[in-house]
């Protein structure tokens, strides 16, 4: 809940900007994307270009496995829709972002197969 109004605030208060909606799969996993709704929806909405930017806390708020994230960030990236992850500070359309995005979604990916082990022993 805090991130929700975190971010709407952030993106209402800038007046270059105009809110495209919220999307917020709760308490689903990072994978698979098929079951996530409102990933799905954002993603539509970039590809129709009713999103231009997409902001997110971090790597592991948008996606859990690598091949997932530089998929997604290529794809909204050709049609020139970046994604800022606040916590990393990456921007996608920046020069560097992609080398850095592929080192922290590797490390997500671990943390996520990591969780999903300690669960099972559990």
């Amino acid at each position: 809940m805090a991130q929700k109004e975190h971010y709407t605030k952030v993106i209402q208060s800038n007046e270059d900007w105009e809110f495209a909606g919220l999307f917020a799969d709760e308490g689903l996993s990072g994978t698979p994307f098929r079951k996530r709704v409102a990933f799905q929806e954002m993603i539509e909405k970039a590809k129709s270009g009713e999103v231009e930017y997409i902001i997110t806390k971090s790597i592991s708020r948008l996606t859990r496995n690598t091949v997932d994230t530089l998929t997604t960030i290529r794809m909204i990236k050709a049609i020139d829709v970046g994604v800022w992850f606040e916590k990393e500070g990456i921007d996608t359309l920046d020069a560097k972002g992609e080398f850095v995005i592929t080192l922290m979604s590797s490390l997500a990916q671990e943390e996520s197969r990591s969780i999903s082990e300690n669960c099972t022993w559990g």
